[in-house]
């Protein structure tokens, strides 16, 4: 059977979210939409998520479920694109992310190996996959007879405050994206023969459906977790972690729209994406993660473990050995 394809509107800039069923992907996909002059391919993982856009009965939407863990989905939406968009793709943006992971006694091998596999590698499988089309894109700024007149090409991650600092109880997650920001500094020189402007959102709590899954994640990890775990953390500590989960969304998060609006602005505004990293978040707060990243480590150490403790989040024995026998 033979794959159908529709080309694209040749006057429109084509643009790919990944991770677009719901939070930031949603909103930054609906913006661009509603500001026109884009076609837009939103990956979801689900096909109830491709249903929605396909309900929207626009030509300029473009949805494809697509789990960036499998390299068969990747290649089957590249295949797509390139049939579609022979002018290439102008904007990759990769949203694509979970939070499934915290405390180290608490989160598994694979629950390491997942978020890497979503995070991380599912950011590379993305950029190895439409970096042809980027580069048609690129090219066309120098052969067309009007082509100066088209932004440049652009490679956006989403990434997050955990990129630059190291939370506690957030240690599998920002071992992630400090990794899909390590790989994006260094493709940001790389890409630039290309014109490729590559540039990193980094967003702190936002109220998205990230927060709610993790700690979801929290609690069937602690149910789940060994009894000697346990024992030893004490229930202080879960109760503590949990309160302050729900601390976080209902007065630290900031609404997902701004994080939605920056990125629509790196992709809309013709210089959006030359600048390496936009921070996102109330200024006091963005001037702390300043101010922390120039702290000697042995400063910063002192002031976290101070706060495990003011927080509840220190073991209640942490030298409760386990017996042989209770294995």
């Amino acid at each position: 059977m033979t794959t159908q394809y529709t080309l694209t509107d040749p006057k429109d800039l084509v643009v790919l979210v990944t991770g677009s069923s719901t939070g930031f992907g949603a909103g930054i996909v609906n913006d661009l939409h509603e500001l026109g002059g884009y076609t837009i391919y939103a990956t979801c993982t689900t096909e109830a998520g491709v249903m929605a856009y396909q309900a929207k009965n626009s030509p300029r939407l473009r949805p494809v479920q697509v789990d960036v863990t499998k390299q068969e989905d990747v290649n089957r939406l590249r295949a797509q694109i390139e049939a579609e968009c022979p002018q290439g793709v102008y904007c990759v943006v990769n949203n694509a992310g979970i939070n499934a992971g915290g405390w180290i006694d608490l989160t598994s091998e694979d629950t390491f190996e997942l978020l890497m596999n979503v995070n991380y590698m599912g950011v590379i499988r993305i950029i190895k996959a439409l970096l042809p089309s980027l580069r048609t894109y690129a090219k066309s700024r120098h052969t067309l007879p009007s082509g100066q007149d088209l932004p440049r090409a652009r490679l956006i991650g989403m990434s997050s405050v955990s990129g630059r600092i190291n939370p506690i109880g957030l240690g599998p997650y920002a071992a992630s994206k400090h990794a899909v920001e390590s790989i994006l500094d260094t493709l940001r020189v790389e890409l630039s023969p290309w014109e490729i402007d590559v540039s990193m959102i980094e967003p702190g709590y936002a109220k998205t459906p990230l927060i709610t899954k993790s700690t979801s994640a929290i609690e069937q990890q602690w149910n789940e977790a060994d009894k000697h775990v346990q024992q030893m953390y004490g229930n202080k500590f879960i109760e503590s972690v949990l309160r302050d989960q729900e601390r976080i969304y209902n007065e630290m998060a900031v609404p997902a729209q701004w994080t939605v609006d920056a990125t629509v602005d790196m992709i809309h505004k013709k210089n959006g994406a030359q600048k390496a990293r936009v921070l996102i978040g109330v200024w006091s707060k963005n001037l702390l993660i300043r101010v922390i990243e120039k702290l000697p480590e042995w400063m910063l150490d002192w002031m976290m473990r101070g706060g495990m403790k003011s927080a509840g989040y220190w073991p209640a024995n942490p030298f409760l050995l386990k017996d042989a026998k209770q294995d």
